[in-house]
C-alpha cells in the first residue's frame, strides 16, 4: 500500500472520529469500562499466577546431617546433591546459622526466647541441607535420591509431603480459574466493544454507501474503520490503565506487601504495572480493531 494511499486513510479515520464525536465518545467510554473490569481481573490474575509461584518456591526438601560428619563431607554432600537431576539448588545451612534464621522469623521476642541455646553445645539443631528441585511435583523421587546417600550421612529427609501435595493442587486451581475467567471476560469485553462500534458504524451507513457507489473497493472503504476501531481501542485503554494502577499502588502501600514480613505477598508494582499496561493497550487495540472488522462486515456484503 502506497504511504499516500494510507495517510489518507488516516485522514478519513480522523474526519470520521469528528463527524461522529458523540458515536465515538461512546464507545470509547464503552471499551474503557470494560477495559477497567478487565484490568481489575488482570491485577488480580497476575498476583494469584505470583502467589501461587511464591507457594510452590516454598517446596523444598530439608536433609537433617549426621552429627559425625566433618565441615568439608558437609560441603562434599551438599555439591553431590546439587550434581543430582531434578536439583535446582542445595545449600548448606550451619546449625548456627539456621538458629540466627529461627531467632529472626520469631521477631522482636525471639532474642530472648532462644538466647539459652548460643552457649557452646546447647544449640539442638542438626546442620542440614535445603534442596529445592526443578519441578515441585519431583520432591518424591528426590527425597528418595538423597536417603540413597545413607543413614551414616543423612539422619533423616523431609519434604512435607502433605503440604507439597495441597499447594501444589491449589496453585494448579488458582491457574484454571484465573484461565477460565479470563477467557470468558475476554469474549464478553469483544461482544460489549464490537457491538458499541457497531452503533457508530451504522450511523455511517449511507457514507459506506455512497463510497461503494463511486466504485471504491471493499478494502479501501474498511481501512478508515480499522484505524479508527485501533485509535477508539487505544483512547480507551489510557484511563484504565492509569485508574487500575492508581488502586494497585495504594493497596500495595497500605497492605505493606513489599517488605520482607508481609504476610501477604504481591506481584512488585513497577513489574505488575508494564504487564497490565502492556496488556491492556494490547487489548483495547485488537479489540477495537476486530470490532470494526466484524460490524463492518455486514455493510460490505455483496
Amino acid at each position: 500500500m502506497k504511504i499516500e494511499t494510507m495517510m489518507r486513510h488516516f485522514r478519513e479515520a480522523y474526519r470520521g472520529v469528528r463527524r461522529n464525536s458523540w458515536m465515538s465518545f461512546a464507545a470509547v467510554s464503552a471499551v474503557a469500562v470494560t477495559l477497567f473490569i478487565f484490568g481489575l481481573f488482570l491485577i488480580t490474575a497476575f498476583n494469584v499466577r505470583y502467589m501461587a509461584g511464591e507457594l510452590e518456591k516454598q517446596v523444598a526438601i530439608r536433609a537433617a546431617l549426621s552429627p559425625s560428619m566433618t565441615g568439608a563431607q558437609e560441603r562434599q554432600l551438599t555439591e553431590q546433591i546439587q550434581q543430582l537431576p531434578g536439583v535446582k539448588n542445595a545449600t548448606l545451612i550451619p546449625k548456627n546459622v539456621g538458629l540466627r534464621q529461627m531467632r529472626d522469623e520469631w521477631g522482636p521476642g525471639g532474642e530472648q526466647l532462644f538466647k539459652d541455646l548460643d552457649g557452646e553445645g546447647q544449640n539442638p539443631l542438626p546442620d542440614i541441607i535445603t534442596v529445592e528441585p526443578t519441578d515441585p511435583k519431583n520432591v518424591e523421587s528426590l527425597k528418595k535420591q538423597i536417603e540413597n546417600f545413607g543413614s551414616d550421612k543423612i539422619e533423616r529427609v523431609e519434604a512435607g509431603e502433605g503440604v507439597t501435595d495441597k499447594l501444589l493442587n491449589f496453585s494448579s486451581m488458582l491457574r484454571n480459574i484465573v484461565l477460565i475467567f479470563g477467557l470468558g471476560l475476554a469474549v464478553l469485553a469483544a461482544f460489549l466493544i464490537s457491538n458499541t462500534i457497531k452503533l457508530t458504524i451504522i450511523a455511517r451507513q449511507r457514507e459506506i454507501e455512497i463510497q461503494r457507489l463511486v466504485g471504491a473497493s471493499n478494502w479501501f472503504i474498511r481501512w478508515p474503520f480499522f484505524i479508527e476501531g485501533a485509535f477508539i481501542g487505544l483512547v480507551g485503554a489510557i484511563f484504565p490503565v492509569v485508574i487500575v494502577l492508581t488502586i494497585y499502588q495504594v493497596f500495595y502501600n497500605v497492605l505493606g506487601a513489599g517488605e520482607a514480613a508481609a504476610i501477604l505477598k504481591l506481584m512488585p508494582v513497577v513489574s505488575l504495572g508494564i504487564y497490565v499496561t502492556i496488556s491492556i493497550f494490547a487489548l483495547g487495540v485488537a479489540i477495537g480493531t476486530i470490532g470494526s472488522i466484524i460490524s463492518v462486515r455486514r455493510f460490505l456484503k455483496v
